[in-house]
């Protein structure tokens, strides 16, 4: 299966269809990329792959570290008869 991704910044009216996709029935999805699940629009500034500015620094270590635990002894087995 073909398929063809491209992010156009400030759509115009209209846009370019690559050659191999012209006069063949296609599906077209327009996803606004600045608005949130909500369909609200974002405020937030993103960088080039969508994340908010900060977003890795701000929760980079934000999993507490976890307690040690003491290991429970061995179970005694059986010895394997042969």
């Amino acid at each position: 299966m073909n398929f063809y991704k491209e992010t156009i910044k400030n759509l115009p009216s209209v846009f370019h269809v690559p050659a191999e996709f012209r006069n063949r029935d296609v599906e077209v999805i327009i996803l606004p990329l600045d608005e949130n699940e909500n369909g609200k629009k974002d405020d937030v500034e993103r960088d080039e792959m969508g994340y908010p500015i900060g977003f890795f620094e701000a929760t980079a270590g934000a999993i507490p570290d976890f307690p040690e635990r003491d290991q429970p002894p061995m179970q005694d087995r059986d010895p394997i008869d042969q």
